[in-house]
Formats: C-alpha cells, sequence, structure tokens
C-alpha cells in the first residue's frame, strides 16, 4: 500500500519569493534527505470553487509502504526536509498529513 506525505503551504507573503525558494532552495535540499521516497508531486491549490483556497501548494511525497514514510520521517534527513519546508513557508506553517491509497 503505497503512503504518502502531504505538505500544504498556506499562502505566502510573497508568492514569486516563495515559489523561487521552493523550485531553488527546498526541492534540491530536501530530495536527498527523505531516504525511500519514490517521487515528489508538486500542485498549486486552485479550488474550491465556491471560495478562495485553503493553500498555495501542495507537495505529495510517495513511498512505497507506511513503514517506509514512518522511518524516514524519523530519521535525522527527513526532520532536517520538514524543518526546512517550514522555514522557507512565510504565510505560517505548512500542514502535514499522511495518507494512505487504501480506501
Amino acid at each position: 500500500m503505497t503512503a504518502h506525505l502531504l505538505i500544504l503551504y498556506p499562502h505566502p507573503q510573497n508568492t514569486e519569493q516563495f515559489e523561487r525558494a521552493y523550485r531553488e532552495e527546498h526541492l534540491p535540499y530536501a530530495g536527498p534527505r527523505l531516504a525511500g521516497a519514490t517521487s515528489v508531486v508538486t500542485k498549486h491549490v486552485v479550488g474550491p470553487a465556491f471560495a478562495p483556497p485553503p493553500y498555495h501548494l501542495m507537495s505529495d511525497v510517495s513511498f512505497p509502504t507506511i513503514e517506509t514514510l514512518k522511518a524516514c520521517a524519523a530519521s535525522t534527513g527527513g526532520q532536517e526536509a520538514l524543518a526546512h519546508a517550514g522555514s522557507i513557508s512565510s504565510g505560517g506553517a505548512p500542514t502535514i498529513l499522511v495518507v494512505t491509497d487504501n480506501a
């Protein structure tokens, strides 16, 4: 069962600065520290249609199992990656969720 670490970034104080920091600083920094991750997909949040979106950006880090995700999150590298995510988020602390493909 695939597991996903979702990082939901609030709206930044400066969108252009955040986008640059995310692409040029965070992804190169965090990627090598996420042991066991199989992919990272980044998406802009645009809805719901009836209200402004609650978040600006969502990063979906996939792992082959929940155990692999938990081991990464507990590791020094995983903790460093999550801390760095918070350090670039000028709109407040990101929301962190763990989900699985098991419905």
